[in-house]
């Protein structure tokens, strides 16, 4: 699978950004994924007085169904959203859980695994498609340590 993606020319980064005007720290991870035809879909972790920390994974093809299963799949650990929240065009992420060793994780605690990792393949099953992608979580300790110590605005 990592073969497909590193010919396939797909390459991620993490980035920070800060809204003055919502009050709001962002970290985003843009994911490549083995279909062209959806918008890009990212994961995003924010923190701002409104929501505290919040972390969604965002994109258009997060409104064609009701219901997501979504794995993510970072070294050898194989980490499953185990609930969330869906709105229009988002799914935030409330808890997770480690298939292996039956772990379950915080969004805090995920943050953790997610920037020690050098790579995250995400995995989302709508129940019609199953589309899978590539990030290479360059960035993504810097940004998500922003994020996480950033004050608000």
């Amino acid at each position: 699978l990592f073969l497909f993606f590193a010919l396939n020319g797909a390459y991620a980064q993490w980035g920070f950004t800060l809204n003055q005007e919502e009050k709001k720290i962002n970290a985003i991870g843009e994911f490549s994924f083995n279909v062209f035809k959806y918008d890009t879909i990212v994961l995003n972790l924010s923190k701002s007085r409104e929501l505290g920390l919040d972390l969604a994974i965002e994109g258009n093809f997060l409104n064609t169904s009701e219901k997501y299963y979504v794995l993510f799949e970072i070294g050898e650990r194989k980490i499953k959203i185990l609930s969330s929240i869906k709105e229009k065009g988002k799914l935030r992420i409330l808890k997770l859980k480690d298939l292996k060793s039956k772990q379950e994780y915080e969004i805090e605690d995920f943050l953790k695994v997610l920037k020690r990792g050098s790579e995250c393949i995400m995995t989302i099953n709508s129940g019609v498609k199953v589309i899978q992608g590539f990030n290479e979580l360059n960035g993504s300790e810097v940004a998500i340590n922003k994020v996480l110590r950033g004050n608000y605005l």
